[in-house]
């Protein structure tokens, strides 16, 4: 089996990638207990827990407070996969863009667990590291050269680092998705979100727009800039059919499928995450897939 390792930057993001996933692939949530998972993520044929396990041994609970997320960020979400596939996707909340240091010590414990002699034994036997980022308003050469510096050190040389394109490293395949707006190579996923919702129920979000434009103060958090202003805007077209939902949730229970699966940038989200180079991992550079 194989595991692609994919770090978002926050909650709705991972909502975006699971429904992504299903509506074109079929994929759906593994939703087995953590160590029923497979190995080595999982329940582990060696002495030793699985890695997520050993995670959250690892978090030091009593210098948390209680106002504090538990656990803390990168923080496995979910997995899922398909009966039907040799491939599991492991959907990981990293925080942002600046949360190389805490992702790089995850990667850490990944890269010795899988250099171990029994790592035949597991599962899981091959691995890829998937980024996926916003652009905003740095930009995609900023957003990809900000990568490469983040990560070059400990996964090797990412000079060639483009948008939805993976480099056969000499450890293991990674690759780079960056939402932006094709014309400015600026912005957000929700700029894609936005069609999308707007496409669901058009009266609601035109209500909702109107309401969030209206009513929005200088000073107030959706003045400050587009990405904030369309969040406000998509929970509130949300709230009528789950009432209090953040925006993760209503990606996740409200959108039907079929929002998904014509977006352009799921259909290219899902096309980067499948184009992974597993049995060319010192080739260099596999094929590209659509820009978003």
């Amino acid at each position: 089996m194989k595991a692609v390792l994919v770090f978002c930057e926050g909650a709705h993001d991972v909502a975006f990638v699971r429904r992504s996933l299903r509506a074109l692939r079929g994929y759906d949530d593994v939703k087995k207990p953590i160590g029923e998972l497979p190995s080595p993520f999982g329940g582990s044929t060696t002495s030793t827990r699985g890695l997520i396990a050993t995670r959250l041994d690892q978090q030091d609970i009593e210098d948390f407070k209680l106002e504090n997320e538990y656990p803390p960020t990168p923080k496995y979400d979910f997995l899922v996969g398909k009966d039907s596939s040799d491939t599991m996707f492991v959907l990981l909340r990293a925080g942002s863009k600046d949360a190389a240091e805490q992702v790089i010590d995850l990667l850490r414990d990944l890269a010795v667990t899988f250099e171990v002699a029994q790592v035949a034994q597991y599962d899981v036997t091959e691995y890829a590291v998937a980024f996926l980022y916003d652009a905003d308003a740095e930009g995609l050469t900023s957003s990809l050269e900000k990568f490469r510096q983040n990560y070059g050190a400990h996964l090797g040389d990412l000079s060639r680092a483009e948008h939805a394109k993976w480099i056969a490293t000499d450890t293991v395949p990674v690759g780079v998705f960056v939402f932006h707006n094709v014309a400015t190579r600026t912005g957000t996923l929700e700029d894609h979100l936005a069609p999308m919702v707007e496409s669901w129920t058009p009266d609601r979000y035109a209500g909702a727009k109107v309401f969030i434009e209206d009513n929005t103060r200088q000073g107030d958090a959706a003045s400050h800039d587009q990405a904030r202003r369309l969040k406000a805007i998509f929970t509130v077209t949300g709230q009528f059919g789950h009432p209090g939902a953040s925006l993760s949730v209503i990606l996740r229970k409200g959108l039907p499928d079929d929002k998904f699966s014509t977006s352009q940038a799921s259909q290219a989200l899902v096309a980067f995450l499948e184009s992974i180079p597993w049995k060319s991992r010192k080739s260099g550079v596999s094929s590209s897939t659509s820009e978003v």
